[in-house]
């Protein structure tokens, strides 16, 4: 659980302290205030990095030259302390009495689902979104996944290099690394493709009264999936990989598909099919993510209202309002959703105001 958090010099926020609720933290104020940005704030803190540029200097308030944040977390009872800053050129994390210098140990440490109106290209957009959902979810609880993709992602950049080159003198003992770890990242991503299936249909069931039945499936770029096979496909492919200066096929090129009523969600689905397919699916990922953390997980909607229809909606917030501590921004306070939340108006990069509703 997430019980504090303190803003220094990040986005539009010059200082603010906040204290959260264990149910829901209703975040309100005009566009523009800075709501979106504290959902970005504990996105960071949880995984790392930003839902919303690649790009850590856009975090830093225009005018100053580095960003903190500070989280006092609740743990199996224990109070804990998380702090990270970055100056431009440097990260820093600190964990209670641990230090680091990078953010990679921020992931899985509060684990986290975030539910946004740009999770709509999961669904209708390139296959890059649909990796990136995937190995940010394994990578929450499986911290041998996270390991093996970027692995896998070093020996296929050396590899790429050598094929460039056209040099072949090394480029076994990157193949024999890139293997290795690629079985263990399509084994994952299988197994997890495999474990939503049946919760991802009657989740969208529920949204969607039973109108539109759900199908996922993992596609795969390499039919063989052990490591002596990816071997020798590798080595079988070289002599057109050298020619064209790149490595065509494994983890980095799978994909997911949706499917509703036997179509492609992607090419056929409606913008409002859509939206449910993401609402079903971030439901599934924090029930997943909870299994196998053992812990609560963290759940944020930015831009409450905007993705789904009325009924849809309702159907939507009876689901969340069991997943403990939420995070919502909205523009409006909707008194009737969520009784008794709490609600923070910000304004300006400031917090004007906490209550009740």
């Amino acid at each position: 659980m997430l019980k504090k958090l303190y803003l220094h010099h990040f986005r539009n926020y010059t200082r603010a302290e906040i204290s959260f609720s264990p149910g829901v933290n209703w975040i309100t104020g005009k566009n523009a205030q800075g709501k979106t940005n504290l959902l970005e704030a504990l996105y960071l803190l949880s995984t790392g990095r930003s839902f919303r540029t690649t790009q850590l200097s856009q975090l830093i308030q225009k005018g100053s030259d580095f960003f903190y944040l500070e989280a006092e977390l609740e743990k199996e009872g224990v109070s804990q302390t998380l702090k990270i800053s970055f100056n431009g050129e440097t990260k820093k994390v600190q964990y209670n009495a641990n230090t680091y210098s990078h953010f990679t140990p921020l992931i899985g440490l509060l684990p986290h689902i975030l539910y946004a109106p740009e999770d709509i290209a999961l669904v209708a957009g390139i296959p890059s979104n649909r990796r990136k959902f995937l190995d940010m979810h394994l990578s929450q609880f499986d911290p041998l996944y996270l390991h093996h993709l970027a692995r896998y992602h070093k020996a296929m950049r050396q590899r790429n290099e050598l094929l460039k080159k056209r040099k072949e003198e090394t480029i076994d003992s990157w193949e024999e690394i890139m293997a290795q770890s690629a079985a263990y990242l399509m084994q994952k991503r299988k197994e997890m493709i495999s474990e939503l299936e049946t919760p991802l249909q009657k989740s969208m069931e529920i949204l969607s009264s039973g109108t539109d039945p759900i199908k996922i499936h993992y596609q795969h770029s390499l039919s063989p999936q052990e490591k002596d096979e990816l071997i020798k496909h590798w080595k079988k492919t070289r002599a057109q990989e050298l020619h064209i200066g790149a490595t065509l096929n494994g983890p980095h090129r799978d994909d997911v598909l949706f499917e509703i009523q036997g179509f492609s969600a992607k090419s056929f689905a409606s913008e409002g099919q859509k939206h449910s397919v993401i609402a079903s699916l971030r439901l599934c990922q924090w029930e997943h993510l909870r299994q196998h953390t053992g812990q609560t997980p963290l759940m944020s909607i930015d831009d409450f209202g905007a993705h789904l229809d009325l009924n849809r909606q309702a159907a939507f917030q009876n689901k969340v309002k069991s997943l403990g501590q939420i995070f919502v921004t909205s523009p409006n306070e909707w008194p009737e959703v969520f009784p008794g939340k709490q609600v923070i108006e910000v304004d300006s990069g400031e917090v004007a105001q906490v209550s009740r509703a």
